[in-house]
């Protein structure tokens, strides 16, 4: 039996309306680089809907995600971009709270301005060590239960006497002790809290999810998939420690990446199977860049995880989106020569886009192109003529995905308004 069947009273029922199937057209249509009449055009907002109208706070979408629906689907009635993106990227904030996380600073309590945006910290003490690479590729369950929860959530300190390695068999038993002890009825209460808070907000965000979609907007992102090198750089380990791990322990962290992708693959195969309805899946990529990864580094500790990702995805019949947060020029060859033509998207952020274009032309769909500071401190003619010359670029023989360089919590309501209007009415191939 699936989590969804506990979480869920009834099998939810989706009957796609002819918009609804329209914008769909319009998505397979790009990543296929068929000919589309107009090109895509949803660049990815996470805050921007609730600054734009001020109908509630970052603050209170953290704590409920249902308060993101009217905002979000007031901004797709103005602006009608072709997909969603959803609450996903804001941090839960009732189970970080009762968790006492200690490495996310949230608006309306660490950060006084409610409209504010979360923050992650770089805290040096809820990381793992160098030397616990091998623990963690031996045991990955056990390692983040005893020591990186206790590590990182102020509530969960009392799982470091909770080991369940061997509990079988009589003797077993006896790993039942530390149930009985006070810290760790604490953590389990903790957890349950913090797990009925989040059945909750799952809920809550299944239910944008689904009035987006009878509205007739599909999700540019029904599911967040994590890469498996950025289980360490953005979790585990720190990106400054994994960096340097990189020369340092290569054959330790090579050992915890090939555990950690198998969890990934996984997660993924698991996710399909129980919600029929995924299919877009965005990996948010973040250390591979040129400028901190050499390629034959990423061939090595990066490529492998990520492609073993993108190929389960595929596999599920999902389309993935692989968003690149910074330069990868060097990279785009990989991807153009070992990715299957015509399944993926890639998002592409201070990359060279005319080379891109040769790269990927008729076998990878590029996403980006706009500049989002634009958006924010331009003028609507600069807004037109950025958005019309990275179609110039980006559109002929389709696979044109029009997106920004950055998330958007931020923009003048004229210059959304031309780029939107110039994406559906300015079209080269």
């Amino acid at each position: 039996m699936y989590m969804e069947d506990f979480i869920m009273d009834e099998k939810r029922t989706f009957v796609p309306t002819p918009d609804f199937l329209r914008r769909m057209k319009l998505y397979e249509d790009t990543v296929a680089h068929s000919r589309v009449d107009h090109v895509l055009a949803a660049p990815f907002p996470i805050c921007l809907p609730i600054r734009l109208y001020g109908m509630t706070t970052v603050e209170a979408v953290m704590l409920d995600y249902a308060e993101f629906l009217p905002s979000l689907m007031r901004y797709h009635e103005e602006y009608d971009p072709d997909l969603y993106w959803g609450p996903q990227a804001i941090f839960p904030g009732a189970a970080l709270d009762t968790l006492d996380c200690r490495f996310i600073l949230r608006p309306g309590r660490q950060i006084p301005d409610k409209n504010a945006s979360f923050q992650v910290v770089d805290k040096e003490d809820g990381y793992m060590s160098a030397e616990e690479y091998l623990e963690y590729a031996e045991d990955p369950t056990g390692f983040l239960m005893r020591k990186i929860l206790p590590r990182q959530y102020g509530a969960l300190w009392g799982l470091e006497m909770v080991d369940l390695s061997n509990a079988v068999w009589q003797g077993g038993l006896y790993a039942m002790i530390p149930f009985g002890l006070p810290p760790v009825k604490k953590a389990l209460n903790a957890m349950m809290t913090a797990g009925e808070q989040m059945m909750k907000l799952a809920e809550a965000g299944g239910m944008v999810a689904e009035k987006m979609e009878e509205a007739g907007w599909p999700g540019a992102c029904d599911y967040a998939a994590t890469v498996p090198f950025d289980v360490f750089n953005d979790t585990l380990r720190g990106f400054m420690n994994t960096s340097v791990d990189l020369y340092e322990c290569p054959d330790e962290l090579l050992a915890a990446l090939a555990a950690s992708t198998r969890i990934q693959v996984r997660t993924i195969k698991q996710q399909f199977a129980q919600n029929p309805f995924i299919r877009s899946v965005c990996f948010f990529v973040h250390n591979g860049m040129d400028m901190f990864m050499s390629t034959e580094q990423f061939r090595t500790f990066y490529w492998p995880g990520l492609k073993a990702c993108i190929e389960a995805v595929i596999e599920c019949g999902g389309i993935p989106h692989i968003y690149l947060e910074d330069r990868y020029d060097k990279k785009l060859p990989i991807f153009a020569k070992e990715l299957p033509p015509k399944k993926c998207i890639f998002t592409l952020i201070n990359c060279d886009l005319k080379r891109a274009k040769e790269l990927f032309c008729d076998r990878i769909a590029i996403a980006g192109g706009v500049s989002g500071t634009l958006l924010q401190f331009g003028t609507k003619e600069e807004v037109v003529a950025n958005v019309k010359n990275a179609i110039d670029i980006l559109a002929p023989g389709g696979g044109y995905f029009l997106n920004c360089d950055v998330s958007l919590d931020a923009a003048v309501p004229e210059n959304l308004h031309a780029l939107f209007d110039t994406a559906r009415e300015y079209m080269k191939y």
